[in-house]
């Protein structure tokens, strides 16, 4: 090769190499680009593929507020807090901001969950409540007033009926009587006034007078509502059913100062009176035009833990703690009062812990918020005194649950469980001197467990034998806290058993009672079979030294003339074997089926018995029978193989294949299943025309002997073009029934012809002039075909070829 020729080369190779580290740049750095859009805010115009904003990883977003990840608003998530609806989001969304969360000064709280607002359920199913709650139930100091309506009902010596409806003057017209001032009056003395006017014309009557519709007013509801604005409501509604129109207070609302403004007249309602009281005076009658607003909360402190109500309360005006704990319901019963927890927030930065006892009524010094950074307000009073300022987040937790004079009794007593330690008090005396214990008790034995007051604890082994017995050496004098458990005896003796195999309905392994004979264990294992050799049993019985002796027992005399002494007591871990009587044995059967006068099952009456005479004794053939399709299965084989461990031992015989990687396999060139090997083939004809003869084949118990009937022709299968059975021909030969069963195909192998015969004989058949008996089957094999490709082999060359002259122009290269 010229000098030019090898320039040329060089200069492709090296343009190879380029293309093909283009290619392979070309994935990674697309995948560069996309992890750097990724890493680009939304907000900065980048988008998918798809003209979506691609998600934003801000590692940084971790340490903002949970509600920045909430599904559902602030106001939202308060709202199913209220309402008990789950949440989309982190349930710390719901807390106010000035709540702690513990996350730099862990504190452990009675209950670190946070309370609901308390009053605000109240409107939490307003969507439920019906749209006018006076509809049905009218006050009794409802006044009546413009557009309600009467009825009245007179009976008696008249019988008369009024709807009257009061007009914008306030009056109602009655014919005869004139017109009622009726406005400003309740329901009762409307009834008195118009009674008082018809009884000037009428006389012996009764009066009932009903308010039917009410009237409605235009009411309007302002401020932190959920859903402010005008609403019609009834004339006898108050200001709590307008806020539940409104769906009541948000989460800035306040429930301490409504105000009610009616005219040029303002009121404020502190809703807390009619929450805790119940008292309607709190809640007043709302008017035609008046305006409710909810003004923002004021400030809020929390009451958790051990108060009978839970819950953030809003404080109006200056609140101690002694008041603020009556607004949650005072203390439960087992409330620590020794101190009483307020995380405080601090004017400046941060916060305070500031702990109250309220046990006593002793001075305390209380620190206030500081009035400047260096100024505190420092000062004594009553703990119950405290003030409650802002923010407060007051906790109240249980009483110590340990109690000091307690013993415990556990396990095989009658009443386990705690009891009361007096001094003095002993082991003997918790266990009532063995009135406690459960039958079966193990005696020798309790355990007693004792925390030292280091917290360490020891086990005390205790007799209860001498406990009981009041032995002075063996009683213990318990301490607080001791734990005394009693074990059943057989929890610790390991359990004393027999076992019986042979010849009993249920052999296996059976508790020793004491006194335990062998009949007596004979009988728990369902008693002996009818095989079972009842007069030679035998016990095998371990002795002390590790040997073993075999004991024999006549137990049919025993049990039929009472022979005690041959009816042996057992001891623990006897061995019971109950043989079979080798002069009793099982039914063994054989099954006849098939074309024979009398099918079915029969007893084999000799060892000898063969196939002939089992024939005999069903009464022969019937005319239609085939005896040379006899089929007969002895599943004998099967297991005899399995127990001879033929088909591993053929599989050892399989010869070993190296693989190119010189991986060592077993080739398996022979498959055998023990399951198709039970079929025995044997001359049925020649043993029918010979009565038995050396052809005959002795029986033995399971054997199963089909005799089908006569065949209706030849079965062809395989490679045909019309598989299926023809009808039998004599002297017709195997070419004959292929031909008509379409001939072969053209991927048949005729070299590879079989037939089946009708005993089981497989024959190969290359000759088709073979003659075809009765009951005889036809089958035709596919030719195997060895497929090659030729384009994959001749691709595989050029590539070869290929490489081995680059190879060589690279080595003439390096040469030059």
């Amino acid at each position: 090769m010229d000098k030019k020729s090898g320039v040329w080369f060089w200069v492709l190779l090296a343009v190879i190499i380029f293309v093909l580290y283009c290619l392979t740049m070309q994935r990674p750095y697309c995948q560069t680009l996309d992890e750097l859009r990724l890493r680009q805010p939304a907000a900065e115009g980048v988008t998918s593929s798809t003209g979506t904003p691609l998600p934003v990883d801000r590692p940084s977003d971790a340490y903002k507020s949970p509600a920045l990840f909430n599904s559902d608003t602030t106001e939202q998530a308060r709202d199913r807090a209220r309402t008990g609806e789950p949440s989309g989001g982190s349930p710390a969304a719901a807390a106010p901001s000035w709540v702690p969360n513990d996350t730099v000064q862990p504190i452990l709280r009675p209950d670190q969950s946070i309370p609901e607002p308390f009053g605000y359920a109240l409107f939490a199913n307003q969507d439920n409540a019906p749209s006018d709650p006076y509809a049905n139930v009218v006050p009794e100091e409802y006044q009546l007033g413009t557009g309600d309506h009467l009825h009245v009902a007179m009976w008696g010596r008249v019988d008369q009926e009024f709807e009257l409806i009061i007009d914008r003057s306030g009056r109602v017209f009655i014919p005869k009587t004139g017109q009622i001032m009726l406005a400003g009056m309740t329901v009762t003395e409307a009834e008195k006034a118009i009674a008082t006017r018809l009884q000037a014309i009428y006389s012996d009557f009764e009066l009932a007078v009903t308010l039917g519709q009410l009237r409605t007013v235009r009411v309007y509801v302002f401020g932190e509502v959920r859903r402010p604005g005008a609403y019609t409501v009834g004339a006898a509604a108050t200001l709590v059913d307008a806020l539940y129109q409104a769906g009541g207070p948000n989460e800035r609302g306040t429930l301490r100062r409504v105000r009610l403004v009616r005219g040029d007249q303002t009121t404020d309602v502190d809703l807390y009176d009619f929450l805790l009281t119940g008292h309607r005076t709190s809640d007043p009658r709302l008017a035609a035009g008046d305006v409710v607003f909810v003004d923002i909360a004021g400030p809020r402190a929390v009451a958790r833990g051990r108060v009978k109500r839970p819950g953030i309360y809003e404080l109006n005006g200056p609140t101690t703690l002694r008041e603020f704990t009556q607004l949650a319901g005072g203390f439960e019963v087992d409330a620590y009062r020794n101190r009483i927890m307020i995380d405080r927030l601090q004017d400046t930065d941060g916060r305070q812990l500031l702990d109250v006892d309220l046990s006593g009524d002793q001075e305390i010094t209380v620190t206030a918020r500081p009035e400047t950074e260096r100024e505190a307000n420092v000062h004594r009073m009553s703990g119950w005194d405290v003030p409650v300022l802002d923010g407060d987040d007051i906790s109240v937790f249980s009483m110590f649950e340990a109690r000091p004079n307690l013993v415990w009794l556990d396990g095989w007593v009658k009443h386990p469980g705690a009891f009361e330690r007096v001094e003095g008090m002993t082991a003997g005396a918790l266990i009532d001197w063995g009135e406690q214990l459960k039958p079966g008790a193990y005696f020798p034995r309790a355990d007693l467990v004792r925390a030292d007051p280091d917290g360490k604890t020891q086990l005390i082994a205790v007799d209860l034998e001498a406990v009981i017995d009041d032995m002075e050496d063996a009683e213990i004098v318990l301490h607080d806290g001791d734990r005394l458990t009693v074990y059943a005896r057989d929890a610790v003796e390991p359990s004393r058993t027999v076992s019986i195999v042979g010849e009993v309905r249920n052999p296996g392994e059976y508790h020793l009672y004491e006194a335990m004979r062998l009949s007596d264990l004979v009988f728990q294992a369902g008693n002996m079979t009818r095989r079972a050799l009842t007069q030679a049993l035998e016990v095998v019985r371990k002795n002390p030294d590790g040997t073993t002796r075999t004991l024999q027992c006549n137990l049919r005399d025993a049990l039929k003339y009472g022979d005690l002494p041959e009816d042996i007591v057992l001891k623990e871990g006897d061995y019971v074997f109950v043989r079979p009587d080798p002069n009793i044995g099982a039914h063994r059967l054989v099954h006849l089926e098939g074309e024979v006068q009398y099918p079915g099952r029969y007893s084999l009456i000799r060892d000898d018995e063969t196939f002939h005479d089992v024939l005999q004794r069903a009464g022969g053939l019937t005319p239609q029978a085939f005896p040379a399709g006899t089929v007969f299965i002895r599943e004998q084989i099967s297991e005899d193989m399995q127990r001879l461990n033929y088909s591993q031992i053929l599989q050892n015989a399989q010869p070993l294949v190296e693989d190119s990687t010189g991986h060592v396999s077993r080739e398996e060139l022979i498959l055998v299943n023990p399951e198709s090997m039970t079929r025995i083939v044997i001359d049925i004809p020649e043993i029918i025309r010979e009565n038995g003869g050396p052809a005959d084949i002795v029986l033995r118990p399971g054997d199963r002997i089909t005799i089908p009937a006569i065949p209706s022709g030849i079965q062809v299968h395989g490679s045909v073009a019309a598989p299926g059975t023809i009808g039998y021909r004599k002297n017709w030969r195997v070419k004959d029934y292929i031909s008509r069963a379409g001939g072969t195909t053209r991927s048949s192998d005729a070299d590879g012809i079989r037939v089946v015969m009708a005993d089981g004989q497989v024959v190969e058949c290359g000759n088709k002039n073979r003659r075809i008996a009765l009951g005889d089957a036809i089958f035709v094999p596919t030719r195997i075909k060895k497929s090659s490709d030729w384009l994959k082999t001749l691709t595989q060359t050029v590539s070869i070829v290929g490489g081995v002259a680059t190879t060589v122009l690279v080595v003439q290269s390096l040469g030059n």
